[in-house]
């Protein structure tokens, strides 16, 4: 196996595994920071899976880094990357999407972009509680309250906010929700899909991105957890920034585990980065197992005086298998 990395544009850098075989894996991409571009695509519920990715490669605007592609349980994924075409293609499995009928919701980043200060990711805001919980918009009115607080810390405003998505566990407000949040965020695209909880809980977890104004940092915002183990805002003021594939994790040990993180820092040195300067660790445990080494992995490789900004739920899978937990990434390129 040898390693290739190719420039497209002059703009971004797209690193890749080559096999004897002829496989090929992207490891991740390099962009502008300040060209990056959030877009949310929720295709009209018509058609086939394949039909709805059509629809949203034609409408995409810019040249696509990244899909994030949310799919049910049971979707049949195998060409979808004949038509989302892009240096990086993750596939996670949700319980619910909340439309009947739409196969996939996808987030899509891109070119097209104007962030000339940067990049400020805020971590998941989660706010669970007891008992068979249905209507998610109080739960959620808090998550954006918090993520209101965390981009007053780093002088910015709700306006400045360029994606929202909102993990929730149960899906019967989900209209409402969708525009609760919108209407709080009117620059912002803005997702909500569905969870899968121990019965008995209820969650929302609404993470966001925001254009920064100035250099960011490392913020913990008061009246926020302050915890070991994230950091709520992290920022990004480096010319360019490196989105990583996903990474997973099977069986649900800790070898297997450490394994995937090791497989990550190695590509993301590919990508002229350090898992030591991650900025937003998406973590996509598939049971109670996976969430525990997951958090006890971690900090072999992300530096613990600086974690980054991050969300962590149970999600139910990749393209192809139910790994024990997974890992995509989002850093600075000195």
């Amino acid at each position: 196996m040898f390693e290739r990395c190719d420039w497209v544009k002059g703009l971004i850098l797209v690193c890749v595994s080559l096999a004897a075989a002829g496989g090929l894996w992207a490891q991740g991409v390099v962009g502008e920071t300040a060209e990056i571009r959030y877009q949310i695509f929720n295709p009209e519920p018509k058609g086939t899976i394949i039909d709805q990715a059509k629809w949203i490669a034609k409408n995409v605007k810019g040249k696509v880094l990244r899909y994030r592609v949310f799919v049910r349980t049971d979707a049949d994924v195998n060409l979808l990357s004949t038509v989302l075409r892009a240096p990086v293609l993750s596939i996670i499995r949700v319980a619910g999407i909340p439309v009947v009928n739409q196969k996939l919701s996808v987030e899509a980043v891109t070119t097209g972009g104007r962030n000339a200060a940067g990049l400020a990711f805020i971590s998941g805001q989660g706010v669970a509680k007891d008992g068979v919980i249905l209507e998610m918009k109080p739960l959620v009115e808090t998550a954006v309250t918090n993520i209101d607080k965390a981009l007053t810390a780093v002088q910015l405003a709700p306006e400045d906010v360029l994606t929202v998505s909102c993990f929730v566990s149960s899906l019967q407000d989900a209209a409402d929700v969708q525009t609760q949040v919108t209407g709080h965020y009117p620059k912002a695209s803005v997702n909500v899909l569905q969870i899968a909880m121990p019965y008995g809980k209820a969650l929302a977890e609404c993470e966001a991105v925001a254009a920064a104004k100035g250099p960011v940092g490392f913020v913990y915002p008061e009246g926020l957890t302050k915890s070991p183990n994230f950091t709520q805002v992290v920022g990004v003021n480096t010319r360019r920034i490196a989105y990583s594939a996903l990474y997973g994790a099977a069986p649900c040990t800790a070898d297997a585990t450490r394994a995937m993180f090791t497989a990550l820092a190695t590509d993301l040195g590919k990508l002229g980065a350090s898992v030591k300067d991650v900025a937003f660790s998406h973590l996509y445990p598939n049971t109670e197992d996976g969430v525990n080494l997951t958090r006890q992995v971690r900090f072999e490789f992300y530096n613990k005086e600086k974690a980054p900004a991050s969300t962590l739920v149970n999600f139910l899978g990749f393209m192809d298998r139910k790994p024990c937990t997974g890992v995509e990434v989002v850093a600075p390129v000195p």
